[in-house]
């Protein structure tokens, strides 16, 4: 018999290790994405990813035998349909954009939970926040600059940049609900949420649209789901776990990761432009997670 209570005190132990594999983990979902053939529509790889995470967190669930509906279903169903547009919009990005331009914008998604807190969760929306929008705005006009673009031989559809920018918003507004949930919830049942509502509603948009994916498609959808799940599991447990100014610092890891997949295996080139604008919103991140320490 499988103790979940053990394996879950295990990675509680990792402490912001978790954070650092979750970044690895959510890389190599990327990279699964960019290596599957276009003609498979974005939203049936959605539905694939869903369906895979949703038996193993289901199978989770039935072994800690938990309530698998939640306490406060509206908010989880929110945080369903959040995550759900985020990771079409992500998916969209990191098939139309080089990885690593597509990563360093979905990493502006700190900034903006920032920001979200501040409205929806009474959170002071304070001096550093502001700084950092205007510090991490700065640095994706450098990245996104078109003499940048030009020089690494890359053109970008300024809906493409749009898609990408969405994406971290959903993103940020699935954290905040996630944040909010985590007083009440089992981890693993807002986890559930996440593919269940991904499922349901692309289901029929799937069945209508439907493309067969070959064994070679199979194999990077399969990688999706587990990487995709993997990269949850230790996020959701690292989140728990540390401030946030160091957890969204250690989740800046993917960039790294995202920047040497592109560079290994679809030859992206990396230039000075790039990395200057990436510190800038690395910059903007670590500031705008960063309580201000008054002195006395």
């Amino acid at each position: 018999m499988i103790n979940i209570a053990k394996i879950e005190q295990k990675f509680n132990s990792l402490n912001k290790f978790n954070l650092v594999f979750a970044s690895f983990f959510f890389s190599l979902m990327t990279l699964c994405v960019k290596n599957i053939d276009e003609r498979i529509p974005i939203y049936e790889l959605v539905l694939f990813r869903s369906l895979l995470s949703l038996i193993i967190t289901l199978f989770i669930i039935n072994l800690k035998n938990i309530n698998p509906w939640g306490k406060n279903k509206p908010l989880l169903i929110l945080r369903g349909v959040f995550g759900t547009l985020a990771l079409v919009c992500i998916f969209y990005a990191i098939r139309n954009m080089p990885l690593s331009i597509s990563t360093v914008i979905q990493y502006t998604y700190p900034i903006f939970i920032s920001i979200f807190a501040g409205i929806f969760i009474n959170e002071k929306i304070t001096r550093n926040i502001i700084i950092a929008l205007i510090i991490g705005w700065i640095g994706i006009l450098i990245i996104l600059n078109p003499s940048h673009l030009t020089n690494i031989n890359v053109e970008i559809e300024n809906f493409s940049i749009l898609i990408a920018f969405l994406g971290a918003i959903c993103t940020a507004l699935a954290y905040v609900t996630v944040k909010k949930l985590s007083f009440t919830e089992d981890v693993y049942v807002i986890i559930e949420y996440f593919p269940l509502v991904s499922f349901i509603t692309l289901l029929p948009i799937v069945l209508i649209n439907w493309v067969t994916p070959n064994w070679n498609e199979v194999v990077w959808i399969i990688g999706i789901g587990l990487f995709t799940q993997l990269g949850q599991i230790f996020l959701t447990i690292g989140l728990k776990n540390l401030p946030a100014s160091e957890a969204s610092t250690i989740n800046y890891l993917q960039v790294l990761f995202g920047s040497i997949w592109g560079i290994l295996f679809f030859s992206e080139i990396i230039k000075i432009n790039f990395l200057f604008g990436a510190s800038l919103v690395l910059l903007g991140t670590i500031i705008s997670t960063t309580k201000i320490i008054k002195r006395t």
